[in-house]
């Protein structure tokens, strides 16, 4: 065998050429793929001692970038609403309205309790995903988000398509079952990306 360096004639058991001391060893595998970025032989050719790079292009892909376009403070009576005091209201409403259920059977009254301990489950529900998450969608509509301090926000998220001239939006797509936000652009459906909200600032 030769030298790939300078040609000088060698033996397969040296590990440095003797003329200009270039490594004899080899460098590395080689994968062959089928695609675009892939590399084909013919059944007679062979590589031998030589080293291939195949640029994969990973940074080639289209990325989206979004951000708020709107944050306004969810507010009742002037008083900015927290995540802990939905938790809060929600118990309170959901197990008053037990009790109170038990009082009023029978009576023209037992819907109205029933109807608010279905609004304090959806308290509830709300507050716990806002205190581990910061983040509640509704889309296409509107964000529930909370702030540094617990403070509650509606707030829409939007972003240009790096693929064409239409406009992200949140989207819910899957089935009834298993629904997931992603972002979609308004003008070509095929154009998404999985939706992080962990990437948006903290308010």
């Amino acid at each position: 065998m030769n030298c790939t360096e300078c040609g000088e004639k060698t033996t397969k058991q040296a590990k440095f050429c003797s003329e200009c001391g270039h490594s004899l060893r080899d460098s590395g595998n080689v994968n062959i793929n089928s695609g675009d970025n892939s590399v084909n032989f013919g059944q007679q050719n062979q590589v031998t001692g030589n080293t291939i790079h195949i640029n994969t292009n990973e940074d080639s892909t289209d990325k989206a970038y979004i951000e708020r376009t709107k944050i306004k403070p969810l507010s009742i009576g002037g008083t900015q609403l927290k995540d802990s005091w939905l938790v809060i209201t929600g118990f309170l409403s959901f197990f008053g309205s037990i009790a109170s259920i038990l009082g009023f059977i029978s009576t023209g009254y037992q819907f109205l309790f029933i109807l608010t301990m279905g609004i304090g489950m959806i308290f509830i529900v709300l507050g716990l995903v806002l205190l581990k998450t910061k983040h509640f969608s509704f889309p296409p509509f509107f964000n529930l988000e909370s702030g540094s301090k617990g403070e509650i926000y509606i707030t829409k998220v939007e972003g240009s398509c790096p693929k064409c001239t239409g406009t992200l939006k949140l989207r819910s797509i899957g089935s009834k079952n298993n629904k997931a936000t992603v972002i979609r652009c308004t003008r070509n459906p095929d154009h998404l990306w999985g939706f992080d909200p962990t990437v948006l600032p903290d308010l």
